[in-house]
């Protein structure tokens, strides 16, 4: 896995567009830097205005994938701890973070976004979580493979299917796609959450339903 080089600030998004530590509404406990609620509502011309919302940074929001999946991670810290976690599409590292929150043994942040990487480090900064940074990765069995919100697209649904056929385990957290669990046998539903995308981009409320899949058995100690 190839270390990434991030600059040690925050990318720029827009000028006039504020970007600003936040508490996350479902995940207290996790602050990310993440643009304010009076997005897109600020004075921007028509065409900065059009590329936010048909191409938004999406290190600057919370999807409620990840919201959902760091929620999971904390309620039950016994699935990360002691683990190599792999925070695949990191975007802003939320849960890579929490793993780390939980006790994750060593926590990469995969993401070929480098302004998401730099995110991502200012961010697991602001936690006190120690993170690995990488523009690509490589499946292996020996690593945990956290995946919120990617498996709609190819690349991350190949990159989850590749790494479960290498004998590495996953925890999908998925608000596009249904039943995973019907197409790929190994992965278990352990969750289900409602919640939006942070700060709210005012998406189909569909989207609000999250259900997290687990490739293994969890233990029932805390």
């Amino acid at each position: 896995m190839a270390a990434a080089d991030v600059a040690g600030d925050l990318p720029f998004v827009l000028s006039g567009v504020h970007v600003e530590p936040r508490q996350l509404p479902i995940a207290p406990e996790i602050t990310l830097h993440l643009m304010r609620d009076d997005f897109p509502k600020e004075s921007l011309g028509q065409a900065d205005a059009a590329r936010l919302m048909n191409a938004p940074p999406y290190w600057a929001f919370c999807w409620g994938a990840g919201q959902a999946l760091a929620r999971w991670i904390l309620d039950n810290p016994q699935a990360v701890r002691g683990r190599n976690v792999v925070d695949f599409g990191a975007g802003s590292g939320v849960a890579g973070i929490s793993a780390g929150r939980a006790g994750a043994a060593q926590v990469s942040c995969v993401d070929i976004d480098s302004d998401a990487l730099a995110a991502c480090a200012k961010n697991s900064q602001i936690n006190n979580v120690c993170v690995q940074l990488a523009s690509e990765f490589c499946p292996g069995e020996r690593s945990l493979l956290l995946a919120a919100d990617i498996c709609y697209q190819e690349q991350g649904f190949v990159g989850v299917i590749e790494h479960m056929r290498s004998g590495g385990d996953v925890i999908v957290a998925e608000s596009r796609l249904r039943d995973l669990s019907e197409r790929f046998p190994k992965l278990t539903k352990v969750g289900e959450y409602r919640v939006r995308t942070f700060p709210d981009l005012d998406e189909s409320e569909n989207y609000d339903a999250v259900h997290i899949y687990c490739t293994y058995q969890l233990s029932k100690k805390p």
